[in-house]
């Protein structure tokens, strides 16, 4: 006989039996948290929203179930799914099976990749890339832009139709890229150094929806490192609104959907911009007209009360004290008349000399002269005041910033501020030349000081 068909057995109930088999898997520590590998089968959804599934490989089988308050925060299951689930293993009683209580369910090979996108979520987050405050803002009106995708991606084609429909002025420079799987981070690093260097408002980025391992491009630090050093906003828009890749936490803005970022870059269509073109010239218009009426008003005001408008008045006021001198003049010779007529006989050959027609005379032709010379000074104020006009509309041509830019100089700027010193723009700094007819673009090269040109 065998010895344990000798040994007295120990008789137990098969509630107790399955009792102790439970509380042998609750004790073990490595049976109280692990993954296990395999395929789904049997999906059993179950109103209550708790789950049941099967866990199978090629040589065994591992029931499932998932409670309705963690079954909410799985992803999409379906049978045939290569997954990871992890939980707890326990025995269940009343079917003699052991079972595992899952909290958590990951496509094969994304746990990995879960764990380096927290890590370099962290790590950046740490930097302050993601601060609001560190982001641009974007052109409420762009009108061209760069755009990062694929030209056979979905997303793509979505953004190019309803961006075409809204604002179709809007210059579009294509910069295409793969935008699938881990691989293609390389190409989009290259497609956004090149999109930085172009001559536009912003870049965007867009790619449609896909799996975690899909997208996960849009998650290397590369990718990251090269948003925040465009020379432009980055707009993104990767994969659904539940998509949250690190390129987004990083760009200036996001939109949920390649459908949302078209309409982000074009918050009006060209038919409402040309009306508030229509509105604003209008208003522009009617605000100068208003000016100049003001002033023609102003003008004239100033002008009335000024002798200059009328040098008859300055001739008028001195013919009215000339009236009044000969009339004083006419009352004196009058006066000398009366007082010397009773002497008239003795002083006949002295009034031969001095004959009163000869002194009228000689009054008259002075009188003449100050009219002429009262009538020239007239002129030459008006004259004089012209020239003054003429000095300052000339000081105010010359001043004028057009004015000079039309005699060969150029404004100077760098991060929009004029520059007046050589020594503010570092080599290799992008600046810009505005010219009297348009602006030019360069790379600062070289320096040189005015002491040390020579």
């Amino acid at each position: 006989m065998r010895p344990h068909e000798t040994a007295p057995a120990r008789i137990v109930a098969v509630s107790r039996l399955a009792q102790y088999l439970r509380g042998v898997l609750s004790n073990d520590r490595w049976l109280r948290n692990v993954g296990v590998r395999g395929e789904i089968s049997n999906l059993s959804p179950q109103r209550g929203g708790n789950v049941y599934f099967d866990l199978k490989d090629p040589d065994a089988l591992l029931g499932c179930v998932v409670w309705s308050e963690r079954a909410a925060e799985l992803p999409k299951l379906q049978n045939g799914q290569q997954v990871i689930a992890y939980g707890e293993i326990t025995a269940y009683p009343k079917a003699s099976k052991y079972q595992l209580i899952v909290y958590r369910v990951e496509p094969e090979g994304v746990g990995r990749l879960h764990e380096l996108y927290e890590r370099l979520k962290r790590e950046l987050e740490a930097e302050g890339a993601f601060a609001q405050e560190r982001k641009r803002a974007v052109p409420r009106y762009p009108f061209s832009l760069a755009l990062v995708s694929s030209k056979d991606a979905a997303g793509a084609k979505d953004f190019l139709k309803i961006l075409t429909a809204r604002a179709p002025h809007v210059a579009v420079q294509f910069v295409e890229t793969p935008v699938q799987g881990i691989a293609a981070s390389g190409e989009i690093v290259r497609a956004l150094n090149r999109a930085s260097r172009f001559d536009v408002d912003c870049v965007v980025v867009v790619r449609g929806g896909g799996s975690y391992e899909d997208l996960f491009a849009f998650n290397t630090e590369e990718v990251a490192r090269a948003i925040l050093r465009s020379a432009v906003p980055v707009i993104t828009a990767i994969g659904h609104e539940t998509d949250n890749t690190i390129a987004d936490f990083v760009a200036d803005r996001r939109a949920e959907t390649p459908s949302a970022a078209a309409a982000l870059v074009s918050p009006q269509t060209r038919d409402e911009l040309l009306q508030l073109i229509d509105a604003r010239c209008a208003r522009l218009q009617r605000c100068a007209l208003g000016a100049i009426t003001l002033g023609k008003t102003h003008l004239e005001r100033i002008v009335g009360r000024s002798a200059v408008s009328d040098p008859a008045r300055i001739v008028g006021l001195r013919r009215q004290h000339l009236d009044r001198l000969q009339e004083s003049l006419c009352r004196a010779v009058g006066d000398g008349l009366r007082r010397r007529q009773a002497g008239l006989a003795s002083f006949e050959r002295r009034l031969d000399r001095a004959d009163p027609k000869i002194r009228l005379a000689e009054r008259e032709k002075t009188l003449a002269v100050a009219r002429v010379r009262l009538t020239a000074c007239a002129r030459n104020s008006v004259s004089r005041a012209s020239e003054r006009l003429k000095l300052l509309l000339t000081e105010l041509r010359g001043k004028d910033p057009e004015a000079i830019l039309q005699r060969g100089y150029a404004i100077v700027r760098y991060e929009g501020r004029a520059v007046r010193d050589a020594a503010d723009v570092p080599d290799g700094a992008r600046v810009s030349a505005k010219v009297a007819r348009g602006t030019l673009q360069a790379r600062v090269e070289r320096k040189e000081r005015d002491s040390e040109v020579g």
